[in-house]
């Protein structure tokens, strides 16, 4: 479709993008008619607060006592580090610097 063919399509009608696949021309839902909308602020419902414990069913806590700690030891199988991001991608930009 053209963009002046677009622009002329109904509005009950919407373009549905995926990617790999070829567009798609639906109806729209309205979201007001689905029988949950009163579960949603549009709804009339409570503002969702991302973050609050009030519905919490568990806690975490950090003992940072560590003298009853025992280690088990285990045989050593290699020499081995740990990386963070930073020291990851410059590794692998040198990695690419040589293909190169």
């Amino acid at each position: 479709m053209t963009p002046d063919e677009v622009r002329m399509l109904d509005n009950k009608y919407a373009l549905l993008f995926i990617r790999g696949e070829r567009p798609i021309i639906d109806l729209k839902y309205n979201t007001f008619a689905h029988p949950n909308i009163k579960l949603t602020e549009d709804g009339g419902y409570k503002t969702y607060i991302h973050g609050n414990t009030e519905n919490a069913i568990a806690t975490i806590s950090i003992d940072t006592d560590t003298s009853d700690i025992k280690c088990k030891e285990y045989k050593d199988i290699g020499n081995y580090e740990i990386l963070i991001d930073e020291e990851i991608d410059e590794y692998f930009m040198k990695e690419s610097k040589k293909d190169n």
